[in-house]
């Protein structure tokens, strides 16, 4: 019967998240911006929803400056402190604090500049198509089924549809 089965587990207990290898992710575009990630929702095969606990250690970005025209993205402070830029404005964010963004709201992203690591839960949709702007770098990201594609703004054309 459809939905009575799952190739992995619907519940990861507090020891099997601590026991999901940490992995290092470094973003493409900034160097600075070095993620130490657990895929939860990876572990328990969520496709269509990415969840992920992420720890920064001082010094670090969680991204370069974005914002997506598809997709949407959450972050929940669990510990530590840190500095959210959102819209260009710098804003001391700790445990409890939650960020909501929806297609198209401003661009932000997420600094750690503390001894203490900065700790925190991430998701979003895996759309299969989404735009990403990179304003401080003027670059756009076309992602399609998971392959993406940089274009620098001054290549961008634009034109208007025809009525």
């Amino acid at each position: 019967m459809p939905g009575t089965e799952s190739p992995r587990p619907a519940l990861l207990t507090a020891d099997e998240v601590r026991s999901l290898p940490e992995k290092r992710f470094v973003h493409q575009l900034n160097p600075g911006a070095i993620r130490l990630t657990r895929s939860l929702g990876d572990a328990t095969g969520l496709v269509s929803l990415g969840v992920h606990l992420v720890r920064l250690t001082q010094g670090r970005e969680s991204t370069e400056y974005h914002f997506h025209h598809q997709d949407e993205e959450w972050i929940y402070i669990l510990s530590g402190r840190g500095t959210a830029v959102i819209g260009g404005e710098e804003t001391e964010v700790g445990p409890g604090d939650f960020m909501g963004f929806v297609a198209g709201s401003a661009p932000h992203s997420l600094k750690n500049p503390h001894a203490e690591d900065l700790v925190y839960l991430v998701g979003g949709n895996r759309l299969p198509f989404d735009v990403c702007d990179y304003p401080r770098l003027r670059k756009r990201r076309y992602r399609v089924n998971g392959e993406g594609e940089y274009v620098d703004w001054d290549k961008l054309e634009k034109r208007t549809a025809p009525r």
